[in-house]
């Protein structure tokens, strides 16, 4: 679709314009998983000295992680876990505060310390458990092809999973916290993740927009500056052409797919910019995320399509005003709709 309508308004110029899409060339690679990784630091031995945890049945939680099978838990099983061990701490804390007796607060003292940890390197293990899975890798990658034409209702599953991560990476803001609802499902966000790769096909339906957007408004903007295409804004029988070309190819086919790409984007951003907020960021994280997760940095890939959405748009607004074929209400070339 992209290289027919790049084809079209060439032939309608009479204007070469070059159709060479690279992606590889422009958008900047997910960094590596070891890249990612946050270190989290473990709980000084002793501290967790399992014998007194019988007053909370904290055991058989405690026995799970340090189990042959705990000690290789997937980023998924890490965060449920961890989703059900702090709120099992603080629901300890309140029982030992309500039965306090003169040998429990050496032992409370320890709980306390724990949760402190805990709190301290939560962030962090949300960071790793979301970022660094091989789920939430299939979001970023460029081996996917790009959006089908018809992509409504795409992010929509994909939204469900960054709502729930978004709900937990909040959890950080809190003192204290039950277990989330969400938790006992966490397996089920993870997978729509990896079964929806819409993040990395998206990445590269926008690339390939900006790209041809920046194409077509060279060849454009070159054949205006070559020679008019009409004369005193009389319309004549390549503007004929021209704007049979405006009308069916970019109106008809180019702007609804525009306009599903760029509402997907809002979206798909808005959602990892809600759980990034609330979490760190490795350095190899930080120019990642400006240049492709944020829609505000002058170098990131939103801004570029912006700017190249723009300038096609007043491309097109010249050579068609220049054959007096604008119309008196300002056209409709968002793609926002």
């Amino acid at each position: 679709m992209l290289e027919n309508y790049v084809s079209r308004v060439s032939n309608a110029l009479d204007q070469p314009i070059e159709f060479k899409p690279n992606t590889s060339a422009r958008l900047p690679a997910f960094p590596l998983r070891r890249e990612r990784l946050l270190e989290i630091v473990p709980i000084r031995e002793g501290l967790l000295d399992v014998l007194e945890f019988r007053q909370c049945d904290l055991l058989p939680l405690i026995s799970e992680r340090n189990s042959n099978l705990g000690r290789v838990m997937q980023p998924s099983q890490q965060l449920r876990y961890e989703l059900r061990f702090l709120p099992a701490l603080y629901d300890c804390r309140r029982q030992l505060m309500e039965d306090q007796h003169d040998n429990s607060s050496i032992f409370i003292n320890r709980v306390n310390e724990i949760i402190a940890h805990k709190e301290r390197e939560l962030p962090k293990l949300i960071w790793n458990s979301i970022y660094t899975s091989s789920e939430m890798e299939q979001q970023f990658s460029l081996a996917k092809t790009a959006l089908p034409l018809e992509s409504q209702g795409r992010i929509s599953d994909i939204e469900i999973a960054l709502n729930a991560f978004i709900q937990i990476s909040e959890l950080t803001q809190l003192s204290e916290w039950p277990e989330p609802k969400i938790a006992k499902d966490i397996e089920t966000y993870y997978e729509i993740l990896y079964r929806n790769a819409s993040g990395g096909e998206w990445l590269k339906s926008l690339d390939w927009l900006t790209y041809t957007l920046n194409q077509v408004a060279d060849g454009i903007e070159a054949r205006l500056n070559r020679r008019a295409v009409c004369f005193n804004q009389q319309p004549n029988n390549q503007s004929a052409i021209i704007r049979n070309v405006f009308l069916n190819f970019y109106a008809g086919e180019l702007q609804p797919y525009l306009s599903q790409v760029h509402q997907f984007g809002e979206r798909w951003l808005s959602g990892h910019e809600r759980i990034l907020k609330n979490l760190p960021l490795p350095d190899a994280m930080q120019e990642y995320q400006q240049k492709v997760l944020s829609k505000t940095h002058s170098h990131g890939v939103w801004q570029a399509y912006v700017q190249a959405r723009d300038r096609h748009t007043l491309a097109w607004q010249q050579l068609l005003n220049q054959c007096g074929m604008l119309p008196s209400a300002p056209i409709v070339l968002d793609d926002s709709a």
